[in-house]
């Protein structure tokens, strides 16, 4: 048997969560690897993916467009191959774009967009991000979230969420989320 053939044989089953800023990515894919045997994971935000492709501005890419396939996600692309050579049963994704980006979409085997309402990954955020620092940060933020940043949130909402394989409902608790995940990879990958 071909090599290449073999090894799509064997392949890893590739998993995206999707979620806005704040929706619980990170924090629920740490938890299925944790979870799920033979898995590693891939976080979107361990490269500077944005500077890195000349999108300096998140909001103007939105107003622009919001063209995904500007990123230049070669570097993701190849720690993707990397881990499909590994004898893993799953490869899981903290990834914004789902389906959307035509570099990383043909790895995908499953796409899921964590559907948290934008009061609390707003929450998540602030949070997350101003747990040490002052007050004042957390006012500018808002002022800049309520000028131009939840026109970002919004189109994340829009566009990832309509073209994923499946939908959870990003308010109930992680436990819930991961066991409504971990089922639904049963039905869909028996064999993982």
């Amino acid at each position: 048997m071909d090599k290449e053939v073999l090894n799509m044989i064997n392949k890893p089953f590739i998993l995206a969560v999707n979620a806005i800023s704040g929706g619980g990515k990170t924090t629920i894919v740490k938890e299925l690897q944790r979870k799920l045997p033979k898995s590693k994971a891939l976080f979107f935000d361990d490269r500077n993916y944005y500077s890195d492709s000349g999108i300096e501005d998140i909001c103007k890419w939105i107003e622009e467009g919001a063209d995904v396939n500007k990123f230049n996600l070669d570097l993701l692309a190849e720690d993707i191959k990397k881990l499909i050579k590994e004898n893993l049963n799953y490869i899981i994704m903290d990834y914004p774009f789902g389906y959307r980006h035509k570099t990383i979409s043909k790895y995908l085997d499953f796409s899921i967009f964590i559907d948290t309402p934008l009061d609390i990954a707003l929450a998540r955020r602030i949070i997350r991000d101003y747990s040490t620092t002052s007050i004042q940060n957390v006012f500018d933020d808002m002022r800049q979230y309520l000028i131009q940043g939840r026109k970002a949130y919004l189109y994340g909402l829009d566009e990832t969420k309509e073209k994923a394989d499946y939908v959870i409902d990003g308010s109930k608790s992680l436990d819930g989320i991961v066991s409504e995940i971990m089922e639904k990879l049963i039905h869909i990958n028996p064999a993982g």
